[in-house]
């Protein structure tokens, strides 16, 4: 087989994947779902990536990077930034995410309702890792004052987490009652202005500057 189209055959495969798992979970998406979607065959799954919870897991990672990729895009530019600069960075990216890849939100609730088998493998290959770390992350914002220290780490992380990504998991609904297109750029950036300026509070501009917000997250990548 032509290696070429063997990476567009595995690629096509992964994006149907994504598809497929993020309207059904891992549960009601089927092999022969994703084939007719990737324009593939059967066997096509089999080669590519062995079996289907394989393929659920390839998806799961590759959306886990892109977000990651997200997270970081800005890394660079922190350490000119103060503490309220950063984690409004961080926060604007993390919508974009959201917007861009609902499907990993998508995803990651079906097998969390659910429970069991992909559940468990989700915890140990870093979803549970992700919040401990995440959540890290948003204790040394509130010791900078950028998060209100009245709320739990945890409470404070679940709770930014998803309203970040309710209106994209609302979007049919918003659109067929509203009019609007969450997905639009304009209301992307209207709703990350609304997440920074319901959670976050100015006087973290005035935080400690050697605390360097997103450290949790610099330990979760290197593990």
């Amino acid at each position: 087989m032509n290696s070429a189209m063997e990476l567009s055959t595995k690629s096509r495969l992964l994006k149907a994947a994504v598809t497929v798992f993020s309207d059904h979970g891992f549960a009601g998406g089927s092999i022969r779902q994703i084939a007719s979607l990737a324009g593939a065959n059967i066997a096509a799954v089999t080669y590519h990536y062995g079996s289907k919870k394989a393929l659920w897991q390839a998806v799961f990672t590759h959306l886990q990077n892109q977000l990651v990729d997200a997270i970081f895009v800005d890394q660079h530019k922190w350490r000119e930034m103060t503490p309220y600069e950063r984690v409004e960075n961080t926060t604007r990216n993390y919508v974009r995410f959201c917007a861009r890849y609902p499907e990993l939100h998508r995803i990651t609730m079906f097998e969390t309702i659910k429970g069991g088998e992909m559940l468990e493998w989700l915890n140990e290959r870093k979803l549970a890792l992700f919040s401990e770390k995440s959540m890290e992350w948003v204790s040394l914002a509130q010791q900078e004052g950028v998060y209100s220290r009245e709320l739990s780490a945890m409470h404070l992380h679940f709770i930014v987490t998803h309203a970040s990504n309710s209106v994209f998991l609302l979007a049919p609904h918003i659109k067929q009652v509203f009019g609007v297109d969450v997905f639009e750029e304009e209301q992307v950036d209207k709703f990350a202005d609304a997440m920074v300026n319901l959670f976050l509070r100015r006087d973290g501009d005035e935080g400690n500057e050697d605390v360097v917000v997103g450290a949790g997250l610099n330990e979760f990548l290197e593990n």
